[in-house]
């Protein structure tokens, strides 16, 4: 089983944070293989042992990456453990996320300025119409829905922006908060050519009290949405 018929080679992707290394990567399901995991140094915690092949794939194509980014910042350990919350358990200094959707993984990798500062990334898939809708309520209010742009041609993926700015600001705000939150204590405020704003509205921890405010980068990933964040960005 060779890893090229699996693995695309990696690319960068720039953003308005230059801290921060992300990563994102093609890979094709019908190609994979548990050994894999060994020919790329990769160890299967027990936890994914018993997953479909579907999950051990993204789960390998994610932790294969985070590998190749730790190793350009030259960690000799690359080793990422599966912490008590499924979490990452990233080495000492850096913090970082992983997301993958369909045959797409990415990954970022910041230093870690304080003890619980945390990066948030995500990339979906757009959702379709009624499922977008149905949203309404779980992800976002009647309010935030409202303050999208009215072009009725992109609110699928207006939609899908919004719940992946959500995703993306819990990866980076749970190091702090430490249990799940709700997406709607998040108020989504308004939207420019590069940025969303949200508002917390419930206190979720010592420093994350309602009325601090954040943003969310967001860019287009031929038709998929790619959203990133760090706790720096909520104050």
């Amino acid at each position: 089983m060779r890893q090229s018929a699996f693995f695309q080679p990696p690319c960068s992707v720039a953003l308005p944070d230059s801290d921060t290394s992300v990563m994102m990567m093609q890979f094709d399901t019908q190609h994979y293989s548990p050994v894999l995991f060994a020919h790329c140094g990769i160890e299967m915690p027990e936890a994914i042992r018993g997953a479909v092949h579907k999950r051990q794939a993204e789960f390998l194509a994610g932790r294969n990456l985070a590998k190749k980014i730790l190793m350009s910042l030259g960690f000799m350990s690359t080793d990422i453990a599966v912490g008590n919350d499924r979490a990452p358990i990233w080495p000492q200094t850096v913090t970082g996320s992983i997301s993958h959707t369909d045959n797409l993984a990415a990954c970022a990798i910041s230093p870690q300025y304080s003890k619980h500062g945390g990066v948030g990334i995500d990339i979906e898939s757009v959702i379709d119409v009624e499922k977008a809708t149905e949203m309404e309520g779980v992800v976002f209010t009647e309010k935030e829905r409202g303050r999208l742009p009215s072009d009725a041609r992109d609110i699928s993926w207006l939609m899908t922006l919004l719940f992946s700015a959500k995703e993306s600001i819990f990866k980076a705000l749970y190091p702090q908060v430490q249990c799940y939150f709700d997406f709607l204590d998040v108020t989504f405020l308004r939207m420019d050519a590069q940025w969303l704003y949200f508002e917390l509205n419930t206190r979720l921890a010592d420093a994350l009290v309602p009325g601090i405010q954040g943003k969310v980068y967001y860019a287009k990933v031929g038709e998929k949405v790619l959203t990133f964040t760090r706790s720096e960005y909520f104050i």
